[in-house]
């Protein structure tokens, strides 16, 4: 009887070489395909809260939450984590929505949401005192340019801004931006944006998430964490 021919050393060098070369190969691919994964997801979540906004602007004058149907701010209800709050307290969306796929943080299940609940920042609404500003357009309008959400900023400044997307610092913010007549898109930087609110003009492209850079309020102010006054700059991060 003939015995079965055993591999040689040199053989299983040259197999073991080659599943290295394809671990190698596929590795980057995986890699790619799970971040892409992961951006769909973040994109329907904030679709999602999107949704849950207009669904509670239906019986509140068209208005999101932390404004009255007058039209004039809620008084101490204009920090995003109320926002939240209002909405999931209700079932808008369950509490996993708000967690970006690409973040650390805990579902929210009851008691005041905080910081530690939610990952997309929120339009500031509370940017002239009491009033609503004009242009912050916190309403069901259907607007094309206008941003309502975007992943939060980390960071200590809008030159230091960075997201939960980019693991080195000097990378800058990238992530999840919505937009007011429900698509999402996923852009590069926190700058350089164009947009318009209300009866205001689309400026001209230099708007940064994170920074109040037009003095008609007519841009994009996006806030993290904290009730009082509009933010100036990027929110640090927990």
């Amino acid at each position: 009887m003939r015995r079965p021919r055993a591999f040689t050393l040199i053989e299983l060098l040259v197999v073991i070489s080659i599943i290295a070369l394809l671990i190698g190969i596929l590795l980057p691919a995986l890699g790619a395909a799970r971040r892409t994964a992961r951006q769909m997801q973040s994109s329907t979540q904030v679709r999602g809260i999107h949704n849950a906004l207009v669904t509670y602007a239906q019986g509140n004058k068209s208005y999101f939450p932390g404004i009255l149907p007058t039209g004039l701010l809620d008084p101490g209800n204009t920090a995003p984590g109320n926002h939240y709050q209002q909405l999931l307290e209700r079932g808008f969306f369950p509490g996993e929505y708000s967690l970006s796929p690409a973040d650390v943080k805990q579902t929210w299940t009851s008691g005041a949401v905080t910081t530690s609940n939610y990952s997309y920042s929120m339009l500031s609404i509370d940017r002239t005192g009491n009033v609503a500003p004009e242009g912050a357009e916190w309403q069901d309008t259907i607007n094309t340019d206008a941003i309502v959400l975007s992943d939060r900023g980390i960071g200590t400044s809008a030159a230091d801004a960075r997201s939960v997307w980019t693991n080195d610092p000097t990378e800058g913010w990238r992530g999840t931006v919505g937009w007011n007549d429900n698509h999402v898109s996923f852009e590069s930087a926190h700058d350089g944006l164009t947009s318009s609110y209300g009866d205001d003009p689309v400026n001209d492209g230099d708007d940064d998430l994170f920074l109040d850079d037009e003095a008609s309020l007519g841009d994009a102010l996006m806030v993290y964490s904290g009730p009082g006054p509009a933010q100036t700059d990027v929110i640090a991060s927990d």
